[in-house]
């Protein structure tokens, strides 16, 4: 079983808002590089600006980056 890419505790910042049925994720200029090159991958998406960690978020998602572009994620919603 092949493991997926990892980048233990990687921080990234989103530039733009989001909604409940976006696709892509877009990051602050020169975030993407912080993440792993390879795919596909879980991250965890939640608002750090007004919680300290996922948990404390009601609305924090684990998603699945399937593709990169520069700094934008391409993902899949709602993985567990």
């Amino acid at each position: 079983m092949a493991l997926d890419p990892v980048t233990n505790f990687g921080i990234v910042t989103v530039s733009t808002g989001y909604d409940a049925s976006a696709t892509s994720i877009v990051l602050t200029s020169g975030h993407g590089a912080k993440l792993p090159s390879t795919f596909s991958y879980n991250l965890t998406w939640w608002n750090s600006t007004d919680y300290s960690t996922p948990a404390d978020d009601p609305n924090h998602e684990i998603v699945r980056v399937t593709n990169r572009s520069t700094d934008t994620l391409t993902i899949t919603r709602a993985q567990e």
